[in-house]
Parts: C-alpha cells; sequence; structure tokens
C-alpha cells in the first residue's frame, strides 16, 4: 500500500478486486473470441466459394486482409497475457537502471509538477507502459495532469483530470484503452489496470484507481532508487 489511501467513502477500483480476474476473463474470452469469429467466417468463404458463390480477386484479397488484420490482433491479445502470467509469476529478472523521474513522466501535452529527488530503480519500458497507462485511463474524462513527489523513501505519482466528469468501476473496466506499444490497438480497461498493478507491484510499489471524485485519479507509489 501506498502512503496515501483514498478518503473514506470513496469507491476504487481496489474494492472491486474480487471482481477484476473475474471481469477480466470475461473480457479476454470476448476479446480473442470476436477475432475467431471474423477469422472463421472468412476462412469459410474463401473455402467454399465455388459458382454458387462466386469471388472477385477484390473480393478474396478483402478476406485475406480481414484474417491476417484479425489474426495480429489476436497475437497483441496473447502477447499481454504472457505479459501478465510473467509479472504475475515473476517468471523473468527486470531489466533494472536508475531513471530520472521526469523522464518517465514526459506526456506531451500533460502539465507536471514534480520536487526534486532521487532517481527510480526500474525497467524502463514497463515502468513507462505503467505511466503511459495512468494517463490515458485519467483521460478518459478529461485533459490529465501529473503531480510527484518522494516521501518516505517512495516516489507517489498522482495523474488526476479537472473535469466535473465521472465514470463507474464498471464502465472503466469495460471502456478501452489506447495500447502502449501498438498504434492503432486498444486494450480493455480491465486488462490495462491488471498489467498496470502487476507492473507496479513488480517493482515493490502500488496502484490505486479512484472513480468517485469528479473525473479519474490514479496514485501511483515506487520505492525510491537511492545510490
Amino acid at each position: 500500500m501506498d502512503d496515501e489511501t483514498p478518503d473514506t467513502g470513496e469507491r476504487t477500483t481496489a474494492a472491486d478486486l474480487a471482481q477484476l480476474r473475474t471481469e477480466f476473463i470475461r473480457v479476454a474470452s470476448h476479446e480473442l473470441r470476436t477475432p475467431l469469429t471474423s477469422i472463421i467466417t472468412f476462412a469459410t468463404m474463401l473455402e467454399t466459394a465455388d459458382e454458387s458463390l462466386p469471388l472477385t480477386p477484390a473480393d478474396r484479397q478483402q478476406a485475406i486482409g480481414v484474417i491476417r488484420r484479425n489474426a495480429e490482433h489476436m497475437q497483441v491479445i496473447v502477447a499481454d497475457l504472457l505479459l501478465l502470467s510473467s509479472l504475475e509469476t515473476a517468471e523473468e529478472p527486470l531489466d533494472q537502471v536508475r531513471l530520472p523521474v521526469t523522464d518517465l513522466l514526459d506526456f506531451p501535452g500533460v502539465p507536471l509538477r514534480c520536487e526534486p529527488g532521487p532517481q527510480l530503480l526500474g525497467d524502463r519500458a514497463l515502468l513507462r507502459e505503467l505511466f503511459h497507462t495512468a494517463v490515458q485511463i485519467v483521460s478518459l474524462t478529461g485533459p490529465a495532469e501529473i503531480e510527484a513527489y518522494c516521501s518516505n523513501h517512495r516516489w507517489h505519482i498522482v495523474i488526476s483530470a479537472a473535469t466535473d466528469a465521472a465514470l463507474t468501476p464498471e464502465r472503466l473496466l469495460s471502456m478501452r484503452i489506447p495500447h502502449p506499444e501498438q498504434p492503432g490497438e486498444y486494450r480493455t480497461g480491465a486488462l490495462a489496470l491488471m498489467l498496470s498493478r502487476e507492473i507496479a507491484a513488480r517493482h515493490g510499489g502500488s496502484m490505486v484507481t479512484s472513480v468517485d471524485r469528479p473525473g479519474v485519479t490514479v496514485r501511483i507509489a515506487l520505492p525510491a532508487g537511492f545510490g
């Protein structure tokens, strides 16, 4: 747990952790079933095409394109599932280096207030993915802004949106978040949150997402890297 906890009565997705895995399994199954259905449909169309159902060269190319796009989408989903499994089981060591906090939190158009402090010790790619996802989640309700400070040997990063809009935890879990590494691809909120929480935990930290206040606030706490 980080040093800052949400106010009493504030609903957070932390309260939905018991339901998060069930929701994720449901969503992941749906996401895999959707491209599989398209692949099977168009593959069957190509396989059974005959004089009763003639296909022009353009039709064939379109069917092949649909199959390829959906297969590539499934590859992205599987890669995310493998990453989640790897983080949960700590199968592979982290590529830990000392990183300036301001570099990790540099996002175009997102204001940053960062107090002086030590560097973070962690995996650059994973931490960047963690913060990217947090910014994208907050941006669902309005322009995000970031505050970062170090206290009790831990970095606290608070990402929030100054807006009157709000999300329910249920809606957040089902919304689509831009993928940090695959342009044009999206993750569901459930998968994005699970991956982000595991990245934070793998680094000895935590992530709490509050959705009951106006907008969405994400609080991330990570050990500072001294030395």
